[in-house]
This record gives C-alpha cells, structure tokens and sequence, in this order.
C-alpha cells in the first residue's frame, strides 16, 4: 500500500475512535461476496485487513452469510451435506458471530441479518456495537461473443445465471447505501484486487463535526473553572518546588558534637574586697573550665605609708607584720 493511502485510512480510523468510540482489535463482519472477492483475487484475509485498517482486526461471520454461502453448494454423495466452498477459511481465522433472529433460529436474508447487527434498533440508527462492514459486488457472469444483439438485430433473451448476478448486485448496493445510512460504519470493500476504505459518509461526518464543536462550545463557556484549577495546580505545584528546594538541616549522626562552655561566675565585690566563703574560692568546677588568672595585689603609697617610715618604727614592724602573714 501506498504511504499516502495508508496514511489516509490511519486518519480516518483516528477520526472514528474519537468521535464514536472504536478500539483495537476492530470487529469486521465480513459477507459472502467479500471472502469471494479475497479468495478470487489470491489476498491474505487478515494481512490485508490490517493493512487497510491501520490495526488490529477481528473478522467475524454470521450464521446468516454462512447459510447463504452454503446454499448454492452442491450436496456431497455419501454424507448428503453441501460441500465446503474453497473460498470459506477456517473457523480459526474468520469465528462464527451468532445471530437470533427468530424464535427457532432459522437464517434470513444477508443484507436484512447484517443490517440488523449494525443498528439494532431503527429509532436510534447508531453503530452501538462498533461493528466495520467488509463487503464487496459479487461475481459477474462472462459476457458472451455476441454483444447483447442477435443477427437479426433484436435484442436476446437473458438467462437465468445473467438475472440472478444482477439481483445479486442491486442487493449489495443495498447493503452499502444502507449502511452509510448508519452514523458511524465504516465500510471496506474490494474492487479491481485492492482493498478499499471508503471515506466517512456525510451524516458520520456531521456527527463528528458536532462533537468537535461541542468541545469548543464546552471550553469557552468554562473558561473560569479551567483557569481555576489550573491556579490552584499551579499553587500546588510552586509549593511542592519549594520544599524540594529548601534547605534541610544536617544529620546529627554525622555532625561533630559541640564542646560545653561553662562561664566563670563574676567575683562578687564589695568595697573593692573580694568576698569569700570557708576560705574556699566561689569558682565553678568543670573538666572544660580554664584557670582563673592570678589576681594582683596593689599597695597603697599613700600618706600612712610614709607615716609608717617616721620615728617608732611602727610602720616597720607593721610591713614586717604583714609580710609574715604573707609567708603564712
């Protein structure tokens, strides 16, 4: 297939899930004159519906299309059953779709059986089962030597096989224009040994216009709660960039203990005394704690010490005095 044509029925399939909802593998309910066409024209069923869907398909048959297919089968001698038709596959590859139509199950009409399976009820005429019909016009009969005119110039007489191949026609034309009539279908069929998908039909076409212009209407009548919402994402979003991006503490496993600082307790004073206690010193005990410095005495020079130096040696003995207190 050509990519162009290929790329065309993968739009077209793109456009019928959007607006009616179809999902891979596709449901194809393939009639008599279509497993005719593939096996006339030497085409791989399923290869070729892939290739045609752009997916996945799944061909289903119908009690109906089997009991036509069988009908003009002539009969075996020894079983008395109608002989398989060459151009039947195997329930392996194309699996029997059941249909109840009457109340003892007996088959009708084909075209009647596959329109019935794609809009089961006329008042809604809608594709609900999201069924793809794969058809095609069936076999014509070889036109004779003669051109339609006998010697004589008058038209001849047409037999019974060149009747019922026209009948045959118009009920497949049928089919098609029937089933275009149904919103969401699409429709597959074979001419001149190519498969074909053929493009959306106009009331498929209006419906999924409709849609699309309903979600437009939808969005601008909406338009406050979108942006809204999408404020509030927003919000959501910067709150969550923010934590991302904050700075956590260390871990304290990993972080090296601080040493304990313990401060020297002020040296109470009064009168420019230092004050103490069981003559011990008020200083605060701590494997950590550094040595006070030593404090410096400061003596007086003033009038007494001179005094002390005059005649009775009274400021002798009283310097002697204290040193010895000192020594002590």
């Amino acid at each position: 297939m050509r990519a162009k044509r290929s790329k065309k029925y993968r739009k077209l399939m793109h456009q019928y899930e959007l607006a009616f909802g179809f999902r891979e593998p596709y449901q194809v309910l393939v009639d008599s004159n279509f497993l005719r066409a593939v096996h006339s024209f030497k085409m791989e069923l399923i290869p070729a519906l892939e290739r045609t869907l752009q997916g996945k398909p799944k061909p289903l048959l119908t009690k109906c299309s089997l009991a036509a297919m069988m009908a003009n089968q002539p009969l075996h001698p020894r079983t008395n059953n109608p002989i398989r038709p060459p151009h039947l596959p195997p329930p392996t590859e194309v699996p029997l779709r059941h249909c109840s139509h009457n109340a003892d199950n007996t088959p009708i009409d084909e075209t009647a059986c596959l329109l019935s399976l794609l809009s089961p009820s006329t008042e809604a005429n809608r594709n609900k089962e999201h069924y793809t019909l794969a058809t095609a016009d069936p076999p014509m009969p070889k036109e004779s030597s003669s051109s339609g005119n006998n010697a004589t110039g008058q038209k001849r007489k047409r037999n019974a096989s060149e009747i019922e191949s026209e009948k045959a026609l118009r009920r497949a034309q049928t089919l098609r224009a029937s089933a275009r009539a149904i919103a969401g279908v699409p429709i597959v069929y074979v001419k001149r040994s190519v498969m074909v998908l053929e493009p959306m039909s106009r009331l498929s076409e209006g419906i999924r216009e409709g849609y699309e212009m309903g979600k437009f209407r939808a969005g601008l009548s909406e338009p406050q709660k979108k942006t809204k919402a999408a404020g509030v994402a927003g919000e959501e979003s910067k709150k969550k960039k923010k934590e991302k991006n904050q700075v956590k503490a260390p871990n304290p496993l990993s972080v090296k203990k601080p040493k304990k600082r313990v401060e020297d307790a002020p040296a109470k004073r009064e009168g420019g005394v230092r004050r103490e206690e069981d003559g011990e010193e008020n200083v605060e005990e701590g494997e950590d704690s550094a040595p006070k410095p030593k404090r410096r005495r400061r003596h007086n020079k003033g009038p007494r010490f001179e005094e002390g130096f005059g005649g009775d040696g009274e400021g002798v003995d009283a310097s002697g005095g204290q040193a010895d207190a000192m020594e002590e």
